[in-house]
């Protein structure tokens, strides 16, 4: 499969509270990609962050409400299925995902239904909490068993998702706070073809990231399994496209 250069591109990206650094992530992305229309979906920030967005060439739709990352996400699915986009490139406000990368995802897009791009394919230049690393590698080991796929970083935001799959999410369900090894097995289980590319993530350059401290990393690591194993139960494996429809 090869990626259509008449595809219509559309980068997604969540933010509650990212003012600081919402900005320059925004004017690398247009300053790479100019042909790529941005949307960022301001989740009922309480400082400037749509506003700083807006300024930086963005659109922004704002949530009258705090959704969740989950929900802002999905939110973002909900507007490219209504205007027709073909790809969805997800990727975080913090600064974490280096945006020279997007043009792998685009290319892997090729070939996958859905790319995670993986820091552990590729580079972290900080530290992941020891809770969080645990788990990413246990929920990793999981997801990579039931998509028979190597799969090394569920956690990743870094994504792109082609419009049978974000259309999926847009219509249907989606995790409102850790989309993570669930959201692959629900994809992957539905038949589309699911895999990583490698990428460098970086250290957030403001704020605070929605899984931190113990309370954040223990709730995390305690809910992913009984998400797994309800999708697990609720999704036989199904023909390609067949909920996408």
């Amino acid at each position: 499969m090869e990626v259509s250069v008449e595809q219509r591109i559309l980068v997604i990206i969540p933010a509650r509270n990212e003012a600081e650094s919402i900005g320059p992530i925004i004017s690398e992305v247009k300053r790479l990609h100019p042909d790529f229309d941005l949307l960022v979906i301001d989740d009922a920030s309480t400082d400037l962050t749509g506003a700083v967005a807006r300024e930086s060439g963005a659109r922004v739709l704002r949530a009258p409400i705090n959704l969740g990352y989950g929900g802002a996400v999905q939110a973002g699915f909900k507007y490219a299925y209504s205007h027709a986009y073909d790809l969805v490139i997800l990727m975080d406000a913090d600064g974490q995902h280096d945006p020279t990368y997007i043009n792998t995802l685009v290319e892997a897009s090729g070939e996958l239904d859905m790319v995670v791009g993986s820091r552990f394919r590729g580079q972290a230049t900080y530290k992941i909490p020891l809770i969080r690393l645990l788990g990413m590698r246990v929920f990793s080991g999981i997801a990579s068993t039931i998509t028979r796929r190597r799969i090394t970083d569920t956690s990743s935001g870094f994504q792109a998702l082609r419009r049978e799959v974000f259309t999926m999410f847009a219509l249907g369900s989606y995790p409102v706070d850790f989309p993570d090894a669930d959201t692959l097995i629900w994809v992957a289980r539905h038949g589309f073809q699911v895999g990583e590319v490698a990428v460098e993530m970086h250290e957030r350059r403001a704020g605070q990231s929605m899984i931190s401290g113990l309370s954040s990393s223990l709730k995390y690591a305690l809910k992913m399994p009984l998400s797994i194993f309800v999708t697990i139960l609720r999704i036989p494996s199904t023909q390609k496209g067949e909920d996408a429809r």
